[in-house]
């Protein structure tokens, strides 16, 4: 986990930084490799096909559980590697969650009937309403 690599940023210093962080990533990776040394380029290609696929996962997942209608949802196998991926790209894989409704309650809203009546809510009384 390089906080470098998972920066956002993308001007001309931290893209120089970046790609040295590859670098340095890749010594690593070729010092403990035993049969196919890696370049920095394939190593960063393998990241991001690694968070594309964590995302793609993430959101079948989600389909999964608010899908509706009969049937068993899709049987999603289990992938420890992407589980791994997924943690470490927080919000950006699996989404903000927002409750129905939003977080913020409104203070009133007026509802104006087919007569005409009018019926404030936000305090649970109900006013002016004629029927």
């Amino acid at each position: 986990m390089s906080k470098i690599i998972m920066s956002k940023a993308t001007n001309a210093s931290k893209n120089k930084m970046k790609d040295k962080e590859w670098v340095r990533i890749a010594e690593q990776f070729n010092a403990t490799a035993t049969s196919f040394r890696r370049t920095p380029q394939q190593l960063r290609l393998k990241w991001e096909n690694l968070k594309l696929s964590a995302r793609k996962r993430c959101t079948k997942i989600k389909m999964n559980s608010i899908k509706t209608g009969s049937g068993v949802g899709e049987y999603i196998t289990p992938d420890e590697i992407l589980e791994r991926v997924t943690s470490l790209l927080g919000n950006t894989a699996s989404g903000l969650v927002v409750p129905y409704g939003g977080d913020k309650k409104p203070e009133h809203f007026v509802v104006i009937c087919d007569d005409g009546g009018i019926l404030l809510n936000g305090d649970g009384v109900e006013r002016g309403i004629r029927w």
